[in-house]
């Protein structure tokens, strides 16, 4: 039979059932606006934006950055490819977007109810690791958190199973008392997979309703 989302199962929160709960970063935690940070880095040159964005977010490049199959230099050379021209705008964005990068008020405010109801708290997300090193020198929730298992850090990737298995193994923690929240689909399904729970927060106040606050 098919997993289903906790949410699916449950009208509120059942906290007896969980004993840990697993944040993604990127649309959880803390966001970034693409067009946003090009705005703040190419102020004026928004005819250049839909082909950066082409080059930058919309190639695998970028998920093997997250991976760390590329390093970030790596990542950029590969990005650029034959356009030289486009060089110094690609690698402003992907050395300085995490300066734009902004919390997400619903998942910061989630992690502390989770916290307050005496669950363990980790992060599981795909991200290079030198940005997540700025995100954690720049936001002091993160401290909050008992463990973190960073896809850069780990040359690991969700949705594969061997992340998740990783973040279990490494902090002893029984699958199917773990609830991963994240934002894309595929993630879901990949904590299913492993045999954990799962809730996707894709539109907002829905994790905050769950959570009965």
């Amino acid at each position: 039979m098919p997993r289903r989302m906790l949410d699916d199962l449950y009208e509120k929160m059942p906290w007896d059932l969980i004993d840990a709960v697993v944040f993604d970063v990127g649309g959880i935690l803390i966001d970034m606006s693409p067009e946003e940070v090009l705005r703040g880095l190419l102020p004026g040159q928004e005819t250049m934006y839909p082909e950066l964005l082409r080059k930058i977010i919309r190639t695998p490049y970028w998920n093997m950055v997250d991976g760390g199959s590329l390093t970030l230099e790596e990542g950029i050379d590969a990005m650029v490819g034959r356009d030289e021209a486009l060089r110094e705008p690609i690698r402003e964005f992907m050395t300085r977007w995490p300066e734009f990068n902004f919390a997400v008020e619903e998942g910061v405010k989630a992690a502390r109810v989770c916290r307050g109801h005496g669950k363990k708290l980790y992060i599981l997300s795909n991200y290079p690791d030198e940005h997540f090193a700025y995100n954690e020198r720049t936001f002091d929730f993160l401290q909050m958190f008992d463990g973190k298992v960073i896809s850069a850090r780990e040359h690991m990737l969700k949705p594969k199973p061997d992340i998740y298995r990783l973040l279990a193994d490494r902090y002893r923690l029984t699958p199917d008392r773990i609830l991963f929240i994240d934002d894309t689909p595929a993630n879901i399904e990949g904590a299913f997979a492993v045999g954990w729970q799962g809730f996707c927060m894709n539109h907002p106040g829905k994790l905050i309703d769950f959570l009965d606050v």
